[in-house]
């Protein structure tokens, strides 16, 4: 496993004047962007994807106007939790939008990646008063791990932002936000991405079930906690906590579809 993590990195090299680092953390935040873009995720330019740089209070974050396609290391733009640019892009920055990201940063020292997006089948969830209904092995990791936010209209004001942290709560990784959208957060990148795809497959799965209109079997609460400390532990990524083994063949995998991308 130590040999198929190290490829994520080994021919990307830093630029002048950024730390290796850093541009290990672009790399990572880069491919995220790929990765949602691949699988359909965006909202044409708009919501983010946001990431602390480790031993710092600087994020990185997406130049507004790109499409996540167009995302790569080293056009990634460095932020301060205000949202103020700390370096020389040339790029702007919807600060507004980083009005959620900046909550969740500033709040929890935990969550250095928190992903947003605006998915159908997470949207579709969040209407419904049931809320998301854990009803499958991988969305068990799910269990009491999920906030809510009532809507307040779109997300521009700072004050919401104690509500926002609150609604995370201090030991949730994801929110769904009423009538918006989803959140996904963890410690690094691969962990907030690969959340967000078992989120999404499992509001797919529950929209799926609750449209034939039968009773749904569901596991025991035992089960379920069970079943979320084997993913929170590591047991069912075969002990690889540090980086999933899903981060590596993206890796590889974007390289055949773009070989520049992790430029």
């Amino acid at each position: 496993m130590e040999q198929i993590q190290e490829d994520i990195f080994r021919k990307s090299f830093p630029p002048a004047g950024i730390s290796e680092v850093e541009w290990k953390a672009r790399v990572e935040l880069a491919l995220a962007y790929r990765m949602v873009d691949y699988y359909g995720w965006t909202t044409q330019v708009y919501n983010h994807i946001s990431l602390r740089i480790p031993g710092t209070e600087h994020i990185l974050i997406n130049p507004f106007g790109l499409l996540y396609s167009e995302i790569k290391p080293s056009n990634l733009v460095k932020i301060d939790l205000d949202g103020n640019k700390v370096d020389d892009s040339p790029y702007p920055v919807n600060k507004a939008g980083f009005v959620i990201h900046s909550a969740i940063h500033k709040a929890r020292s935990d969550l250095n990646c928190v992903l947003h997006t605006h998915n159908p089948e997470t949207i579709a969830v969040s209407t419904l008063k049931c809320g998301f209904i854990p009803l499958h092995q991988e969305s068990y990791q799910f269990y009491e791990r999920i906030g809510y936010h009532n809507f307040e209209g779109i997300v521009l004001d700072e004050a919401e932002q104690e509500r926002l942290v609150s609604s995370l709560g201090e030991t949730n990784h994801t929110l769904l936000l009423h009538n918006h959208g989803s959140l996904t957060a963890g410690v690094n990148v691969a962990t907030a991405f690969v959340r967000m795809y078992q989120l999404i497959f499992g509001s797919l799965v529950q929209l799926k079930a609750m449209s034939t209109g039968q009773e749904l079997i569901q596991a025991s609460e035992k089960v379920m906690i069970k079943t979320r400390e084997q993913f929170e532990g590591g047991d069912s990524q075969a002990g690889a906590q540090v980086l999933l083994p899903e981060w590596p063949a993206y890796y590889r995998m974007m390289k055949k579809i773009d070989p520049n991308w992790d430029q």
